[in-house]
């Protein structure tokens, strides 16, 4: 037997065949749930899997948010049992201005605007190879009144803000854009503290090392 045809072979194994299935639902899962209506720039959806049991957490600025994300996932095959932990963040006009404060920080700095979806452009949907996307206005105009919307789509760096504390959470190329974007939000008037929970890309970082 030649080794393309041990390859073969092995990858044909009942554990191999289990492991690529359960792969392949949990980026469906994944995809499900970036893709939601309104999940937005200040949500941030975590999920996990075990056996055929679904358990959701993070946070949501809206109460559908919560809702959808559940009845989104119903209609998957092999998911028997939905635990939603998502918590929904409270109604406050000071959190809503805090959100916004510490957006336009972060993608307005001119080192950090390389990650806004699509590169602030209006006209459609847009997407980045970490990112989702953003439905509405051109970058300039990202002003709108606290509380009435959010940019949507999965950003690379998502706010989440409860009673004056901000958690900042996503992926970056590098420390410096994370630690940047940490010392913007701490700088927003009216936070209390700033949690930084941004990663840093292994891809990026393995690029560089070679």
């Amino acid at each position: 037997m030649t080794r393309r045809h041990l390859f073969i072979a092995s990858a044909a194994t009942p554990l191999l065949l289990a492991q690529k299935t359960e792969s392949e639902l949990i980026e469906k899962i994944r995809k499900e749930l970036v893709t939601l209506p309104y999940y937005g720039c200040f949500d941030f959806l975590t999920f996990k899997l075990e056996g055929t049991t679904v358990t959701l957490g993070g946070y949501a600025m809206r109460p559908t948010l919560q809702e959808d994300a559940a009845n989104e996932l119903k209609g998957i095959e092999r998911i028997s049992k939905i635990e939603n932990t998502i918590e929904v963040l409270p109604l406050s006009p000071s959190d809503d201005k805090i959100r916004w404060s510490t957006f336009r920080a972060i993608y307005r700095d001119p080192s950090l605007s390389r990650y806004i979806p699509g590169g602030g452009l209006s006209n459609g949907q847009f997407s980045r190879r970490r990112g989702g996307a953003f439905f509405g206005g051109p970058f300039e105009n990202w002003n709108m009144p606290a509380g009435t919307t959010e940019p949507l789509g999965s950003y690379p760096i998502h706010i989440i803000v409860k009673n004056g504390n901000v958690i900042l959470v996503g992926i970056v190329d590098n420390k410096a854009d994370s630690d940047r974007a940490n010392l913007l939000a701490n700088g927003v008037s009216g936070v209390f503290n700033v949690k930084n929970l941004i990663e840093v890309d292994r891809d990026q970082t393995s690029k560089k090392a070679k």
